[in-house]
């Protein structure tokens, strides 16, 4: 049990704790995130913005009248505020955000780099490579898509794939508690953690040259 719950600790609450503040972080960062003032608080923005990108996907383009281009920028849909990075907050407001969402992109993540790292495996061994574009090769591409978005749903079925669980509540646990001690540390520490990350990468891009 000890053992379990040490490795649940390092495999498990650590990774979520550091991808939910890189995750939030970048967010606020980025303009596409209010402050929060604890994990509830984030919940409930989450919630709102999803609401907010529903209400989105149904209206109709129309063109903009003087009146909403004039719209305060602070005001608009929040995907507005920047062009970069949508696709990933497409992809957390998909999965709903918070603990759920968080482990869903998350495992996604995994999913995808896994899959990734073996198409290149393949491509690096010529003996069994081997390619042909097709009508099926877009239909596995597209299956396949849809697959990997139902296995980041069920989350909690599928890391179990990528890492030895003896105790599923105590993996469940440590990852709750990572993703609580991401979000506390986001909102304590954020901005001095964030500011020195990339002071530090600066430093090594001007070290680089």
């Amino acid at each position: 049990m000890i053992m379990e719950s040490i490795k649940a600790a390092l495999l498990g609450a650590l990774p979520v704790a550091c991808f939910t503040f890189l995750t939030v972080q970048w967010s606020i960062v980025s303009g596409r995130l209010p402050r929060f003032t604890d994990a509830a608080d984030l919940q409930a923005q989450f919630k709102r913005m999803r609401k907010e990108a529903k209400s989105k996907a149904k209206q109709k383009k129309q063109v903009l009248n003087p009146d909403e281009a004039d719209e305060p920028q602070q005001d608009r849909w929040f995907f507005n505020k920047r062009k970069g990075g949508d696709i990933f907050h497409s992809k957390l407001l998909f999965f709903g955000g918070g603990f759920y969402g968080t482990m869903a992109v998350f495992t996604y993540l995994i999913i995808e780099v896994e899959e990734i790292l073996r198409f290149l495996g393949k491509m690096i061994d010529i003996t069994t490579w081997h390619f042909t574009f097709s009508f099926q090769f877009l239909v596995d591409l597209i299956i396949n898509s849809i697959m990997n978005l139902v296995a980041a749903f069920i989350w909690f079925r599928t890391l179990p794939n990528y890492v030895d669980m003896n105790n599923g509540l105590i993996w469940l646990a440590a990852a709750y508690l990572g993703y609580l001690g991401g979000v506390y540390f986001t909102q304590r520490y954020g901005d001095a953690a964030w500011q020195f990350l990339s002071t530090r990468l600066q430093n090594n891009k001007l070290g680089n040259k």
